[in-house]
């Protein structure tokens, strides 16, 4: 006779229709495997631009201002110009990262 008392962190429920990951629960997609909404994959990701090279700024300075209204137009200083483009080159690198776990899970096609 079956414990009553022991009740599995994964299940089927609405007659078979939902599946249920309790707290506790794991989704295992093994090599190979893919997660499929009405039996289609997601599509790629739009392909990433080459990564942004840019000089470190001396002094961190993310209370950007506002642009020079002066020709050529431009930051105030070198470093908010340069704490710029670090933020916009550490955001490429996070989108890179998590577009590459999306691809391993197979939940959108690689690019």
């Amino acid at each position: 006779m079956p414990d009553a008392t022991r009740q599995p962190k994964t299940y089927r429920k609405d007659g078979g229709d939902t599946t249920v990951i309790a707290s506790g629960g794991v989704l295992d997609i093994e090599t190979g495997g893919k997660v499929l909404a009405n039996g289609t994959q997601g599509a790629a990701l739009t392909a990433q631009l080459t990564t942004l090279t840019h000089t470190e700024p001396g002094t961190p300075d993310y209370a950007i201002q506002a642009l020079t209204v002066t020709t050529p137009y431009g930051f105030v200083t070198a470093d908010e110009g340069n704490s710029v483009l670090k933020a916009i080159a550490n955001l490429q690198t996070r989108l890179a990262e998590v577009e590459a776990r999306l691809e391993a899970l197979g939940i959108v096609v690689a690019n």
